[in-house]
C-alpha cells in the first residue's frame, strides 16, 4: 500500500521537531559546558597593614583566559573611583586584546596580572605602584606600570610634578644620577642611554611612575622603555640626600619627617629550634605526607589553619608569596614561630617559564628576602608557580624546586568533602599534597584531612623530610 499525503506530512513535522529538539539540546549542553568552564570568578576584600588601606584580589579563570588583579581599597570614594576606573580600562584593554587574538589562542589561555607595591613616603602618604603583565599570543607579553601618590590625610592624589622642582639644571642632574645608577646594576649591558637621556628630557615631563619610599625617589620604567625588553619593567632608586636640591620645599619637609630607619641588613637572630618530629608517639618508620599550602599567608584562614595544625601535632609547609607577606608580615612570622616549614612562591606569582631569567631571580630573591627579614628563618624549599618548572627555572633557584603529587583541586571545587574525597583516593606514603591556605573552604577541608590521615596512621611532616 502507497503511503498517503498526510503521512509524508506527519514524517517531515516529525523530522523538524526532532531537530529543533536536538538543536536545542547542543545549545543547552553548550551553555552547560560554557558555565562550567567559566565557573571562577571571585572578589575579595583584605585588610592590610597598612591603616585605612584594604586589599582587593580579583579573580577570573575563563576558557580563554585567566586574570588576577590587586588593588588597595580606601574609605575614601574619591580616591577608589580613580584607582577602580585604571583597573577597568585595564581589564578592558586586555579583554579586546583577547577577542581580536581569539583565533591564536588555542594550546594555554591568555593572562592578565595586575600586582601592586605600597611604600609609605611620610605620615598619610603612600605610593601605590602597579605591575601589570599580559600575555595574549605570541612569544612575548607586555609589561606596563602605573603609580598613583596618595595623602589620605587630605584625601588626594599627589602629582609627581609638585614633589620635584623641574629646571633644566636639575633635568641635567638627574640624568647623570640615573646613568650612574644604571652602570652599578645588572641593566648596564641593556640601557639604551639615549633613550634614557630623551626621556629626562622630554618637554612637560610629568614623571608619571616616579615614586617615593621613605628612603629614596624610584624611578619605574616599562618594558623597552630604556632598556632592552630582558631587563623587564626595571627600576632606579636614587637615595633622598642625593635628591634634596631637586625636592621641593614642602617634600623636603614632609620626609624630613618620616621616622628614621637604620639601614643595613636584618640583625642577625638565634637560631630557631626545631621541634620535634610531628606525632612523636607513633611507632617510627610510619607513613608519611606533606600538607603544603600556596598562594598565603592570608589574614584569617592561615590562622585557622594553624589552630588545627596545633591540634593534630602536624608540621605544614607554607609556600609564601613575597608581596602576601609584606602585606601581612605578622601571619609570616606566626607561621614561623608554630614551627612550620617556609617556602618561596615568588613575589608576584608569575609563570617564571615565560618571563627572562633575570626577572625570575628578581622574583625569588626578593621573596627570599622579606621572607628572612620578616620571620628570622629562611625558605628553605622553592616551588614555581603552576608548578611551571624548565631549565630556566632550575637555574633561577639554589632551592630545590618542590612540586607536588596529590592535587586537592581545592582552588576549584571550594568543597570540603570534595577535596577529602580527592585526598582519601589518592594518598600514599610519601604523598605532597597541594593545597591553599586562602580560601575558607580549603580550611574547613583541612581539618577533615588531618582527621582522615590521623586515623590511617600518617605522620604530617614538612615537604623536605620526605625529599
Amino acid at each position: 500500500m502507497k503511503p498517503k499525503k498526510i503521512t509524508y506530512m506527519m514524517i517531515a513535522v516529525l523530522g523538524v521537531l526532532l531537530f529543533a529538539f536536538g538543536c536545542v539540546g547542543l545549545m543547552m549542553e553548550e551553555t552547560r559546558s560554557e558555565a562550567k568552564v567559566n565557573q571562577t570568578e571571585k572578589t575579595t576584600v583584605e585588610y592590610s597593614k597598612y591603616p585605612d588601606v584594604d586589599l582587593v584580589t580579583d579573580i577570573s579563570e575563563k576558557e580563554k583566559y585567566n586574570m588576577a588583579i590587586h588593588y588597595p581599597h580606601f574609605t575614601n570614594k574619591k580616591l577608589n573611583a580613580e584607582i577602580e576606573a585604571y583597573i577597568a580600562d585595564t581589564k578592558k584593554s586586555f579583554l579586546k586584546s583577547v577577542d581580536e587574538n581569539r583565533e591564536f589562542i588555542k594550546n594555554y589561555a591568555a593572562s592578565l596580572y595586575v600586582t601592586l607595591n605600597i611604600y609609605q613616603a611620610a605620615p598619610d602618604t603612600y605610593s601605590i605602584v602597579f605591575s601589570e603583565e599580559s600575555y595574549v599570543a605570541g612569544a612575548n607579553g607586555m609589561q606596563k606600570a602605573k603609580v598613583f601618590m596618595v595623602d589620605l590625610k587630605k584625601e588626594t592624589f599627589i602629582p609627581q610634578t609638585t614633589i620635584l622642582k623641574d629646571s633644566k639644571e636639575n633635568r641635567e642632574q638627574l640624568y647623570t644620577l640615573l646613568r650612574e645608577a644604571f652602570r652599578s646594576t645588572d641593566y648596564e649591558s641593556v640601557l639604551f642611554e639615549d633613550d634614557l637621556k630623551e626621556w629626562v628630557l622630554l618637554k612637560d615631563h610629568q614623571f608619571a611612575k616616579v615614586y617615593l619610599t621613605e628612603k629614596a625617589v624610584v624611578f619605574k620604567f616599562d618594558k623597552y622603555e630604556v632598556t632592552a625588553g630582558v631587563a623587564g619593567m626595571p627600576e632606579i632608586s636614587i637615595p633622598i640626600d642625593k635628591m634634596q636640591s631637586m625636592l621641593t620645599d614642602e617634600w623636603k619637609e614632609k620626609l624630613k619627617v618620616a621616622p628614621p630607619k637604620e639601614e643595613g641588613k636584618v640583625p642577625p637572630q638565634e637560631p630557631v629550634k626545631e621541634e620535634g618530629k610531628p606525632n612523636d608517639h607513633k611507632t617510627p618508620g610510619g607513613k608519611r605526607a606533606a600538607l603544603t599550602f600556596d598562594d598565603g599567608p592570608h589574614p584569617k584562614y592561615t590562622l585557622k589553619i594553624l589552630e588545627l595544625l596545633d591540634q593534630y601535632h602536624a608540621k605544614a609547609t607554607f609556600f609564601m608569596l613575597g608581596n602576601r607577606v609584606d602585606f601581612y608580615p605578622e601571619i609570616a612570622r606566626k607561621v614561623a614561630e608554630k614551627g612550620h616549614e617556609l617556602g618561596n612562591h615568588t613575589w608576584n606569582h608569575k609563570d617564571l617559564s615565560t618571563i627572562n631569567l633575570q626577572e625570575g631571580i628578581r622574583e625569588i630573591e626578593k621573596t627570599n628576602a622579606i621572607i628572612k627579614k620578616t620571620t628570622g628563618r629562611p625558605a628553605t624549599v622553592f616551588r614555581p608557580p603552576y608548578g611551571a618548572i624548565n631549565e630556566q627555572v632550575q637555574t633561577a633557584t639554589n632551592s630545590p624546586a618542590v612540586l607536588w603529587t596529590v592535587d586537592t583541586l581545592d582552588w576549584k571545587s571550594h568543597n570540603p568533602d570534595k577535596i577529602l574525597a580527592i585526598v582519601k583516593e589518592n594518598v600514599r606514603d610519601g604523598s605532597i599534597i597541594l593545597m591553599h591556605d586562602i580560601h575558607e573552604t580549603s580550611a574547613e577541608a583541612v581539618e577533615l584531612i588531618l582527621k582522615y590521615l590521623d586515623a590511617e596512621g600518617y605522620d604530617v611532616v614538612p615537604v623536605s623530610e620526605l625529599l
